[in-house]
């Protein structure tokens, strides 16, 4: 399957701090995504009908009752993530991984149902993250939101219009990225998703770039710096030059 420039593009983006679930785990904070975010995700990027998810197998892993009389009920889950390729030329690209989910409730049919969801939804999560950091890779990395992939050896074959200085060459996906930054990096107070943005953009040539503004000559720079200044009420002179 052949990516186009944009879902390219969308991929090597941070990842969304608004998207970013938390739960302890034995005392120690853990991100993840939600597995209703992951399947947002994949119809944003890829489309209505450009990926589904198939279960090759669910077993029953155990099944017994407690003291309470309520069902204690383990699942394993194998499921096929596939993008469709765009033509028949292109075989569509598939992920398989593998879950156990469990569930303890009084209904012995609904532990049933809720331990197969469960293990359903984090086999889908773990195939999703072979798509990158929008799919979670990586929080992995210690909850880090900084794309971790950074580039391919193998992207589409017009990568190149993205990635040449905007001077020389403007792209429309490139300033379709550039301005989702610049509108997250206006209103943001989080200095890590701050960090996140100014770090893809320097990897990529946008962090100079100059973007479509009331103030001539503004930059994503410009916008990251005056927001960091506002949050810590210290100016950043030194940093306001490339």
């Amino acid at each position: 399957m052949k990516l186009t420039t944009e879902q390219y593009a969308q991929l090597l983006k941070p990842l969304n701090a608004s998207r970013i679930a938390q739960r302890s785990q034995s005392g120690i904070s853990l991100s993840y995504l939600e597995a209703w975010d992951v399947k947002a995700h994949l119809i944003r990027i890829f489309g209505f009908g450009g990926w589904s998810a198939d279960v090759l197998s669910a077993d029953l892993m155990f099944e017994d009752k407690d003291e309470k009389g309520r069902w204690n009920v383990g699942y394993k889950v194998i499921m096929r993530l596939r993008i469709n390729a765009d033509n028949d030329c292109l075989g569509d690209i598939t992920y398989t991984e593998a879950a156990v989910g469990s569930a303890t409730l009084p209904q012995r049919g609904e532990a049933h149902d809720m331990a197969v969801k469960t293990a359903e939804s984090d086999a889908l999560k773990r195939a999703a993250i072979n798509l990158g950091t929008q799919f979670g890779l990586s929080l992995y990395d210690n909850g880090n939101r900084n794309d971790v992939v950074k580039a391919t050896l193998v992207p589409p074959l017009d990568w190149e219009d993205v990635t040449e200085p905007a001077e020389a060459k403007p792209d429309v996906a490139r300033q379709e990225v550039l301005a989702e930054w610049v509108s997250v990096a206006s209103v943001s107070d989080d200095r890590e998703e701050l960090k996140a943005i100014w770090e893809s953009a320097n990897e990529v040539g946008c962090l100079d770039s100059p973007i479509v503004s009331g103030d001539a000559g503004a930059t994503l720079r410009h916008i990251i710096l005056d927001r960091l200044e506002v949050i810590d009420g210290e100016p950043r002179e030194e940093l306001r030059n490339p």
